[in-house]
């Protein structure tokens, strides 16, 4: 079990004022904290020096409690100006910032936010707001529910007799802390800076910012960021392992034939959104192949397994599975017609289009296929093998489509492979995004 740490400026109504607990003493009592830091201007120091005032009645109520208080003073001898609030802030900071480094996981920091003077106060509040760690911010309500008035000699103080009168010690007195929630500033911004990469698809961005206040964030909206981050790099593995046992649907195609080229496929989606052309257009290649090959698969009858071997994990033709039937013959008079001296290789996306022009009987897809195979030449192949700008008026004038256009004919192809791609689906990333950021709110 962690420690309860106090930090504690003193004021003038510490340790007992009118009969009743200051700030100090009455967070104290109700608290109980096992480390108690106590801030000392020139006056309190003065009167701890003259009669330790602070410690004796501190140490009065841990016998009362049957608590042991570990307390520690800090002297400031030569702060007279205590209506500055910019050196406490300093001062404060580095005091609290050496607490902190004696701190395990599990302790806990209190702030008392009532005494001292107000620039104390208002340092302590702007400390609160803006550090990175999360303190427990105690205010304590005065014993009349507002301002002290009546005057009380306080440089002839008697600690045990104030002691003996506090009427704070009787069974039924009242708690007077109020938990105050000083909203993290630095927090809230961070929370901000999150949604702005979310709405910019720079899930990786976001996650790294979530981590630096993941004790922050729901638990809903933390692994759905870490789902996102894996999501947009193609990871599905890593989703299986995080969305175990979860309730989460991420996948809005569902289908395993179809479920890794439209993953891919929005993703190209998402480098438009983030204007990264060059990127998009230098991965329409692998997408093509593939839907290629599944329109030879429903729309011609023919799977390239038949005619096809894997050689070093890269898709090549195999000449000897051509010549086992009318089919694959077929083929390979295309392929050599098309390319004189043919040789098995690598299967390319335009031999698998002059196959799909000779035995598909549809024009529109023919039509299609041919203009996605000139954009491959006109642009993808430049942007791969040359240092250029990519914009989407370059694209423009290469193809005389947009890139959207280009997009569209992906998507056109797809469902022509036989995928059900709906425009809730494609709005999936734009749901996940809405789904984190409620979670966030």
């Amino acid at each position: 079990m962690g420690k309860k740490i106090l930090f504690s400026p003193v004021g003038g109504t510490d340790p007992i004022r009118y009969l009743r607990d200051g700030s100090m003493l009455h967070i104290c009592r109700h608290y109980q904290p096992d480390v108690v830091y106590l801030y000392l201007s020139q006056e309190m120091v003065e009167h701890h020096r003259n009669d330790d005032r602070y410690r004796y009645t501190l140490n009065r109520l841990g016998e009362f409690l049957h608590h042991t208080f570990e307390i520690h003073v800090i002297e400031r001898e030569d702060l007279v100006d205590v209506q500055r609030y910019d050196l406490f802030y300093e001062d404060f900071t580095q005091e609290i910032r050496k607490i902190e480094e004696g701190m395990r996981a599990e302790d806990e920091l209190l702030l008392n936010m009532a005494s001292g003077t107000p620039g104390m106060k208002s340092a302590l509040l702007v400390i609160a707001t803006l550090a990175e760690y999360k303190y427990t911010t105690v205010q304590v309500d005065t014993p009349q529910g507002r301002i002290n008035s009546e005057y009380e000699d306080r440089d002839h103080y008697d600690s045990e007799v104030n002691w003996e009168l506090d009427e704070d010690n009787a069974a039924d007195a009242p708690n007077r802390c109020v938990e105050i929630q000083c909203r993290n500033l630095l927090r809230m911004l961070k929370l901000d800076i999150i949604k702005k990469h979310i709405r910019a698809y720079d899930y990786p961005a976001a996650l790294a910012v979530a981590e630096e206040i993941s004790s922050d964030i729901p638990a809903d909206a933390y692994t759905l960021l870490q789902i996102a981050d894996a999501r947009v790099k193609l990871d599905q593995g890593r989703i299986g392992r995080i969305n175990a046992g979860k309730h989460y649907v991420i996948y809005p195609v569902q289908d395993g034939q179809f479920l890794k080229i439209f993953e891919y496929a929005l993703v190209l989606g998402l480098k438009l959104k983030k204007q990264e052309y060059a990127d998009f257009v230098r991965g329409i290649t692998p997408l093509v192949v593939d839907l290629l090959e599944m329109i030879l698969k429903k729309q011609c009858g023919i799977r390239l397994a038949d005619y096809c071997s894997f050689k070093k994990g890269v898709l090549c033709w195999n000449v000897q599975k051509m010549e086992t039937d009318e089919v694959g013959k077929e083929i390979r008079q295309l392929l050599e017609g098309a390319y004189p001296g043919f040789k098995p290789g690598p299967v390319y996306s335009s031999a698998l289009a002059i196959i799909i022009q000779k035995k598909s009987g549809k024009s529109e897809l023919k039509k299609r296929i041919g203009n996605m195979l000139e954009v491959e030449k006109s642009v993808r192949n430049v942007a791969a093998h040359e240092i250029i700008s990519v914009t989407e008026e370059w694209i423009k004038e290469k193809t005389n489509m947009t890139s959207e256009q280009i997009f569209q004919m992906i998507i056109y192809l797809m469902k022509e492979a036989g995928a059900r791609v709906t425009d809730e689906a494609l709005r999936s990333y734009d749901d996940m995004n809405a789904q984190i950021e409620e979670y966030l709110n």
